[in-house]
């Protein structure tokens, strides 16, 4: 691309006028052009693709206009058409005079405080908006941050964002934005959502801070504890509730990010970021514990009454136990007990409900760690018969011994035998990991069904945003019971729960489908259009649910630290509950044109 394609004076459908280059990308040059037909300068980014992808690229930009150019906000930088003149194809722009933000620091030096805040904002509220309509950016940068001359920071270039049906002629879960700016779930191959975008805006945000990258691991996204970057540790004169702010952004997991754009604004126009505390994890599988059991539901943590105990089947053979052992240890890392007497079946793993328990013996099962659920009142069951042999024998011979030598203390063997008996009962009836009495008051019309979509959810988005929704909902919920609740603000909630758990089965379901159109991606593609198009609506609807859920998600932050006007956000609840439910026929509708293409 080191030759010019097009000449200052060349003339595009005998209407746009080439004055000169702006700028290159990877398969794209921008022009300054001027428009004869409304004497006004416009920006032409003209397509050069390699010959083989000429054909896709350019559906892809013609795909691209036709979602973007429906974005109205003033920090986005305005698409109007899609161009095309003989083998020329172009996207015609508005025009934005200002430098962009990477050439703005390299010139002048990092932003202050207030420039930064100022940078956050526009650009937050650009990505609320996108983000409200299923549209991801996907590629937020310095370079495409233009300032204004009035000053507004512009967010351009949605070239590398999915948008629409642009999946359909882009390779599904491949990383389509910039490698230092791109979020780490993105890296590892997962779909990305709304807090990606909000990771490489706090990468942005450090970089408008401190003219650099924090480090070659910036695309890892994790500091040495995880928790993000820190712009202060460069330039001392970032205030620390800034500080805070970016480091939030920038967290190396996406639950520990802000959830939306809105809470990314809200938390730069109050000068404080209110980190959220640490999600309970389960020590089965690690995944989320809304409850707080210790299980997650799909483990068998589902907060009923724990009225069953989970052994392990006692090893035959000395290799066997070394074996179990070395299994469990896997299975449980974080139980720092002695596990012996569990390993023999003598001890019970876990106590839960009869139905938890029997999830439980199925997830064991899967790691090759034969179990038995067992009622709590059958616990001495659970004992080897060589423990009744041997306390039978201690019974015979003290009452043997105390009658030929003392018979006067005869009765310490009876005794003895009790507290033997009691011993082992105690020891069958503990498990290694202890319960944990569930503290949430939700009503049994909420918690069957949070619980129930909790215990079939795979592993991904879907169960982790119901995972945190339902954590933040119990909580709140309690809360709200325990102060009277005269608006009666609980019995919205309940419903916002069970629409969201509603929800996340749809966005599972979605998920899944898309993941089936991958693995069929080459059989596919050689199919008629329509079939990318029928990708792009299940693409669009999955990207806007998610969306959803992240705006319930913010609602319930703004209830819990009380930093929103109640009246506000309980309004936010109710529009949170119709807007998942308004959507549910689009969503169905596009998950089922889905199954169908996939037949």
């Amino acid at each position: 691309m080191s030759e010019p394609y097009l000449a200052p004076g060349d003339t595009i459908r005998g209407r746009w006028t080439i004055d000169r280059e702006l700028g290159r990308g990877g398969y794209s040059i921008v022009y300054l052009a001027h428009d004869r037909d409304l004497n006004t300068e416009v920006a032409l980014k003209l397509l050069v693709p390699p010959p083989a992808a000429a054909r896709v690229a350019r559906e892809r930009m013609r795909r691209e206009v036709q979602v973007v150019r429906g974005l109205s906000h003033e920090n986005i930088v305005a698409v109007y058409d899609f161009v095309e003149d003989g083998p020329w194809s172009f996207i015609l722009m508005e025009y934005v005079a200002g430098p962009d933000l990477h050439v703005r620091v390299r010139e002048r030096g990092p932003l202050t405080g207030d420039q930064a805040v100022r940078l956050g904002r526009d650009i937050a509220a650009a990505l609320g908006t996108a983000h409200r309509h299923g549209i991801l950016h996907r590629d937020v940068k310095p370079q495409n941050v233009l300032l204004d001359p009035d000053g507004r920071y512009r967010l351009t270039d949605f070239g590398s964002a999915r948008l629409d049906g642009q999946v359909g002629v882009t390779t599904t879960g491949a990383v389509t934005g910039t490698r230092d700016y791109t979020a780490p779930e993105v890296l590892a191959g997962r779909r990305g959502d709304a807090r990606s975008d909000i990771f490489a805006l706090g990468l942005t945000l450090y970089f408008g801070l401190t003219g650099e990258l924090p480090g070659n691991d910036a695309a890892a996204g994790s500091s040495e504890a995880g928790s993000g970057h820190r712009p202060r540790q460069v330039t001392p004169t970032v205030p620390d509730w800034l500080d805070d702010v970016v480091v939030r952004a920038t967290a190396a997991s996406p639950e520990d990010r802000f959830p939306t754009a809105s809470a990314l604004d809200q938390a730069l126009s109050r000068s404080v970021s209110e980190a959220p505390s640490p999600a309970p994890r389960c020590v089965l599988c690690g995944g989320p514990d809304p409850l707080g059991l210790g299980l997650c539901p799909a483990c068998g943590g589902d907060g009923g009454r724990l009225d069953s105990l989970v052994y392990l089947q006692r090893p035959s053979a000395r290799e066997a136990q070394v074996v179990t052992e070395s299994r469990l240890a896997s299975a449980l890392p974080t139980v720092a007990v002695d596990a012996a007497a569990a390993i023999r079946g003598e001890r019970p793993l876990f106590r839960a409900s009869i139905e938890g328990a029997e999830r439980i013996v199925e997830v064991l099962g899967r790691r090759d760690l034969p179990a038995r659920a067992v009622p709590i009142k059958s616990a001495m069951t659970a004992l080897p018969a060589g423990f009744f042999v041997m306390l039978a024998a201690v019974l015979i011979a003290g009452t043997m011994a105390g009658i030929e030598a003392a018979p006067s203390l005869r009765w310490i063997t009876p005794v003895f035998a009790g507290l033997l008996l009691l011993s082992a009962r105690r020891t069958a009836t503990t498990p290694l990991v202890s319960p944990r009495v569930r503290v949430t008051g939700l009503p049994d019309e909420v918690a069957r069904p949070l619980l129930s979509a909790l215990a079939e959810l795979p592993p991904g988005t879907a169960r982790d945003l119901l995972a945190d929704l339902t954590r933040m909902g119990h909580s709140l919920y309690d809360r709200l019971q325990r102060s009277g609740d005269s608006r009666n603000s609980a019995a919205v909630l309940g419903e916002l729960l069970v629409a969201s758990a509603s929800a996340a089965s749809d966005l599972a379901l979605l998920d899944a489908n898309l993941g089936r159109f991958e693995r069929q991606r080459e059989r596919l593609a050689a199919r008629p259009s329509g079939s990318m198009d029928a990708l792009a609506r299940c693409e669009r609807a999955r990207d806007a649910l998610v969306q959803r859920l992240l705006e319930a998600m913010t609602v319930l932050g703004q209830l819990q630290g009380q930093t929103a006007d109640l009246e506000a956000a309980e309004s936010g609840l109710a529009d949170s509950i119709t807007e998942l439910r308004s959507e549910s026929e689009a969503r169905a509708a596009a998950a089922e044109e889905m199954a169908k293409l996939l037949k």
